[in-house]
């Protein structure tokens, strides 16, 4: 098990581990933007559709209008990098990130997809049932 990191964006005594409401709405004042999340109902609406039942999906796509940097790199380009939320990541960005270019560079590029554990929170790796059948 991985731990979670702890989020430090926010600032000193603003640090989180897990998301959360308050989490979430901080991190859209922090980064100025439209807090999309809390108006379709945030944790408790994202909770009602878990217990809907979801399909896990598994996609691979390149970006032809921005490239994908809204995903690792800083986006949206009209913003200093250094402004809260626009680094999203390492990728530089540039013609090295235009799909064109990673099509022609890249031609038999592949994923595999594999080792995935299904169940409940906890029933997947030994560790979690051993600390269970410890719980009072």
């Amino acid at each position: 098990v991985v731990p979670n990191s702890e989020a430090t964006i926010l600032g000193r005594g603003q640090s989180h581990n897990s998301v959360t409401d308050d989490f979430c709405d901080a991190q859209k004042t922090k980064f100025g933007d439209i807090n999309d999340f809390a108006a379709k109902g945030g944790m408790k609406a994202m909770g009602e559709a878990l217990d809907r039942g979801m399909v896990l999906v598994l996609s691979l796509w390149d970006d032809t209008d921005v490239h994908m940097l809204w995903l690792d790199s800083a986006y949206p380009t009209n913003q200093p990098p250094r402004r809260p939320g626009v680094l999203r990541g390492p990728c530089p960005g540039g013609a090295d990130s235009e799909p064109s270019f990673l099509r022609e560079s890249h031609p038999d590029a592949s994923v595999a997809f594999s080792q995935f554990k299904v169940g409940e929170i906890g029933s997947t790796f030994a560790a979690a049932r051993r600390a269970a059948e410890n719980l009072v």
